[in-house]
C-alpha cells in the first residue's frame, strides 16, 4: 500500500479570500446567459485562467472582481471607497 502525500489547498491571502467572498455576494443572485450556471462560476474560471498563466495576487484579486464594477453597483461603491481615502488622508495630513 503506498502512502500518498497530503497536499495543502493553496492559500493565496487573506485579500484574495476576501474578494472571493465579496465577488462570491456580489453576483450571488446573477446567473450564466442561457445555461444558469451562478454566475460566480465565471469569474472563478477568469481567476483561474490567470492563475494559470503566473498572475500575481493582485492580478488574481482583480480576476475575480472584474465584472463587479460594471454588473453589480460596484463603480457606486468604489468611488464611496476613494472618497472615503481621500476624506481620511486629508484630516491625516490636515489639508
Amino acid at each position: 500500500m503506498t502512502r500518498r502525500a497530503s497536499r495543502q489547498p493553496a492559500h493565496l491571502s487573506p485579500n484574495f479570500d476576501e474578494a472571493l467572498a465579496y465577488a462570491t455576494r456580489a453576483h450571488s443572485n446573477q446567473t450564466r446567459k442561457g445555461s444558469g450556471v451562478p454566475y460566480v462560476a465565471h469569474v472563478l474560471g477568469v481567476a483561474a485562467i490567470a492563475l494559470e498563466y503566473s498572475a500575481n495576487k493582485p492580478e488574481a484579486i482583480a480576476a475575480l472582481l472584474h465584472d463587479v464594477v460594471e454588473d453589480c453597483g460596484g463603480a457606486e461603491r468604489l468611488r464611496e471607497v476613494r472618497r472615503g481615502r481621500r476624506q481620511h488622508r486629508r484630516r491625516l495630513h490636515g489639508y
